[in-house]
């Protein structure tokens, strides 16, 4: 024995070296996490950006123009109702505006007269001592809508208030069914169908019920 003591190899790594390692991966891995998270998150917010954005583009493109269409042909048709069972005898000038505003093709037709005269002419030979209309919207509701073509169809109630001089209001919940029809950017009554009809000549005795398809 030469008394020398066996020498360590260099090549092997001591504890000291061993736990510093350790120390720097676990500092790597802490500087890691955070950005992986943050790349993680940054893809989340742009698919959650895209989905949202393709959804509030089929909103703009597709469902608003057809809500549009909905809303706009719904008031249309409930003025057109008010407009046709508002009448005063004594100011037949204003009915007949507001007829002609709101309505075209047949309605208009039979509101306004064609060749076979129609409620105005009615409401002129009655004269304006004969009793007046009035009307109140109860509710509305569209049941068919073509943007495209630009026709919808829409329940329209009204409650109508027949008054007479010295005798107690007539009043009567009234339901039409009205064709609707874009007339350039105007939406327009085409037809109106009484659910329960409603005359138009004062005979002296409460509304009777109108023939089917009279306005």
């Amino acid at each position: 024995m030469t008394g020398t003591s066996e020498s360590e190899d260099p090549g092997t790594p001591g504890p000291e070296s061993s736990d510093k390692s350790n120390t720097d991966t676990g500092r790597m891995l802490k500087r890691l996490v955070p950005l992986v998270l943050s790349f993680v998150a940054l893809v989340a917010a742009v698919v959650c950006a895209v989905v949202f954005g393709v959804k509030a583009w089929n909103v703009y493109v597709d469902e608003y123009p057809a809500q549009q269409t909905r809303d706009q042909a719904t008031q249309a048709a409930e003025q057109a109702v008010l407009n046709i069972t508002t009448i005063d005898p004594a100011d037949l000038d204003t009915f007949k505006e507001r007829a002609d505003a709101s309505l075209t093709g047949k309605a208009r037709e039979e509101v306004l007269g064609g060749k076979d005269g129609g409620v105005l002419k009615m409401l002129e030979e009655a004269g304006p001592s004969s009793a007046k209309l009035t009307a109140r919207l109860l509710r509305s509701a569209p049941t068919e809508v073509n943007a495209d073509e630009g026709k919808a169809k829409v329940l329209v109630y009204v409650l109508t208030s027949l008054q007479r001089p010295d005798e107690p209001n007539v009043d009567e919940t009234r339901g039409f069914d009205v064709g609707m029809v874009k007339d350039g950017d105007v939406w327009k009554a085409e037809s109106i169908t009484g659910l329960e009809g409603i005359a138009y000549a004062d005979t002296g005795d409460a509304p009777a019920p109108a023939p089917e398809g009279e306005n």
